[in-house]
């Protein structure tokens, strides 16, 4: 195998680490407002790790991405590395997706629409089998949660209009 200097996958990890952090960063804000403390109990104490880690991690990537480029380590398989961060991130795509669609369908319909298309894109070649796991999981976690526990599961606003 041809041996190549590449900066692919030090961007692409750059990338996956910003999306990761944006995506806290959003989501701090977010519960910030919640009423009761308890709910807020592991989020502050979390998202300052990442705040913490995020440049300890952008740091390695750069020296790991000039000792590449000054030639002291030679990068082999980098169509791997790009496949793997792709997938990485349509993962985090589909489920900013499916979180933003719980609000509107409710549960039960993005995560029928979820679980097949996150098993797709990690790479499940048949074609029957995510639908059906899919409906049988989203109505495992419905009994689960909203009968068994009566812990309401989202409606959806737009369901929510419709019943």
């Amino acid at each position: 195998m041809q041996k190549t200097f590449s900066n692919g996958p030090f961007i692409h990890r750059i990338i996956v680490a910003t999306s990761i952090l944006i995506l806290a960063v959003i989501y701090f804000f977010d519960v910030k407002d919640l009423k009761n403390p308890h709910d807020r109990l592991l989020i502050s104490p979390v998202f300052w790790i990442m705040v913490i880690l995020y440049p300890i991690i952008i740091w390695q990537e750069i020296r790991e991405a000039k000792k590449t480029i000054h030639g002291s380590e030679e990068v082999e398989g980098d169509g791997d590395s790009y496949r793997l961060t792709k997938k990485v991130g349509f993962f985090m795509i589909s489920v900013m997706i499916y979180l933003i669609l719980l609000n509107y369908i409710g549960f039960i319909i993005s995560t029928i629409l979820f679980l097949p298309a996150l098993m797709w894109i990690l790479g499940t070649k048949s074609r029957l089998f995510p639908i059906i796991f899919s409906i049988i999981a989203t109505g495992l976690l419905y009994l689960f949660f909203d009968i068994l526990l009566s812990i309401p599961l989202p409606i959806g606003i737009l369901i929510e209009g419709v019943l």
